[in-house]
């Protein structure tokens, strides 16, 4: 179940923003089929969604079709493309005006009293479960730095001594949690992705996570079994636990919640659920410093 998490922005302006409002019968929730026939339309209203309040104005995201209501007084509501209302959230209450981002990720707030235009980042915030995945740092930490990653990855790769920085920085507060998400256009990223699993079953995870990486635009069947042998596993061992579907589905089980949690490309990392835009140091510590305070 994912909730919202909002950082807000103002901006300032000299100008009163003028700006005609839109219809509000583009809202209310309303799902409008149309068919045309020749030169004439056919209009059925099919279902009404009350709001409680006047609505101002309303705009739509282009990436999922989330609808963005302005109410008289400041409210906010995030309704599905199916009208079904989902969040909701108090702006300035003399705010007038609402426009969107094409990925619904940022509003924009017209505030004609005060000559301001307000911005708002919107992330989802999402639950996303450990199970057995590898850990690093405190089991307890008040922070959670998950990151969906693929062993064949380039930018995978340049990302382990970022975290590694960010583990130095919070020794007691970060704990690190993997998460499989092997892409397809990589020919030996799953494989690398069950000798993990095996390695982890065998206390070594982390050991192997860093050779593979260190080796990834080498790895190949018999690489990857070699690196599984540097780092001291027991191969018969090893051997047997690869060949168990229940790796396999492990990784399955990866794979989804990562793409139920927006994961598009790899690496992606989410700081207590919400994902992580900027991958920087800076971008780590402003993240973490907010979930601290």
């Amino acid at each position: 179940m994912k909730q919202i998490f909002m950082t807000e922005y103002i901006l300032k302006r000299e100008v009163v923003m003028t700006r005609r409002y839109r219809v509000a019968l583009l809202m209310l929730g309303f799902i409008l089929t149309a068919v045309s026939v020749g030169a004439e339309m056919q209009v059925e209203l099919n279902k009404r969604q009350p709001l409680g309040k006047t609505p101002l104005d309303i705009a739509q995201s282009v990436s999922d079709g989330r609808l963005f209501v302005l109410l008289e007084g400041g409210t906010v509501q995030i309704l599905s493309a199916d009208g079904q209302i989902q969040e909701r959230f108090q702006a300035d209450p003399d705010v007038t005006t609402l426009e969107v981002s094409p990925d619904g990720q940022r509003l924009y707030l017209g505030n004609a009293k005060r000559n301001e235009l307000q911005l708002v980042e919107i992330s989802n915030v999402y639950d996303l479960p450990v199970n057995n995945s590898a850990i690093k740092g405190p089991v307890d930490a008040p922070v959670t730095v998950m990151v969906f990653d693929d062993f064949q990855c380039p930018y995978c790769a340049r990302l382990v001594p970022m975290i590694e920085k960010v583990m130095e920085t919070y020794p007691t507060q970060v704990r690190v949690v993997f998460k499989h998400f092997p892409l397809n256009m990589h020919k030996f990223a799953r494989q690398a992705a069950i000798a993990s699993i095996a390695a982890r079953n065998q206390g070594k995870f982390w050991q192997l996570h860093d050779q593979l990486f260190a080796n990834y635009n080498q790895l190949n069947e018999e690489k990857i079994r070699e690196l599984a042998a540097s780092v001291g596993l027991n191969m018969e061992r090893f051997d047997t636990d690869i060949a168990n579907p229940a790796l396999q589905q492990e990784i399955a089980a990866d794979l989804q919640l990562g793409t139920d949690s927006g994961v598009r490309g790899t690496p992606a990392v989410y700081i207590n659920g919400v994902q992580l835009k900027d991958r920087s140091l800076a971008g780590f510590r402003k993240a973490i410093d907010a979930e601290l305070k």
